[in-house]
């Protein structure tokens, strides 16, 4: 079992209102509620559909347990990018052990050292938390491609209303051509 916190929000979002507003053609500041909640629900949108984080947070991922793939590659962290891991820690109700040492991150997953080994988790009394960052940076660091991605979701949501179906097909071409850079 896994559970994803949010220790610090994103410092922004991947596209501005005006950028937004200039894609939509609105010259006007009579929609900027309904056009900032579609930005925000593009980006939440996008990043569920991609896996990815676009602008940098912090994030505490929590098992109950070791995944099993520790003992092979590592665990994967998600969402993606994963920019850097903060600390590991075996937490009880007596308090924390710091784990960080013995762990690296490689290609967006926790990875054990050579010669560390798994510290041992009591299943019910103790938990493993991962604080980790992940995002691509600074709202103006995400890439040119899930920039336009979230522009032609905001582009759809606003011509739509709050009807919401599938993806757009060039959203979904430009994901799937991302998918697929990755292999």
């Amino acid at each position: 079992m896994t559970d994803l916190t949010v220790i610090s929000p994103p410092a922004g979002e991947a596209l501005s209102l005006a950028e937004a507003k200039d894609f939509l053609r609105i010259g006007h500041e009579g929609e900027d509620s309904l056009v900032t909640g579609l930005i925000e629900s593009a980006r939440a949108r996008l990043e569920a559909e991609s896996g990815r984080a676009l602008v940098a947070r912090t994030l505490k991922q929590t098992w109950r347990e070791w995944p099993a793939e520790m003992g092979g590659r590592g665990a994967p962290l998600r969402p993606g990018p994963v920019r850097g891991v903060v600390s590991v820690a075996r937490v009880t109700s007596a308090g924390s052990e710091d784990l960080t040492a013995h762990f690296a991150l490689d290609c967006g997953r926790l990875v054990l050292r050579p010669a560390s080994r798994l510290p041992p988790v009591r299943y019910g009394v103790e938990q493993i938390e991962v604080v980790f960052e992940a995002g691509f940076g600074a709202p103006e660091a995400v890439p040119e491609d899930l920039r336009l991605c979230l522009k032609r979701l905001v582009q759809d949501a606003y011509e739509r209303g709050s009807e919401r179906g599938r993806l757009p097909h060039d959203v979904s071409a430009m994901l799937a051509r991302r998918r697929g850079a990755r292999l």
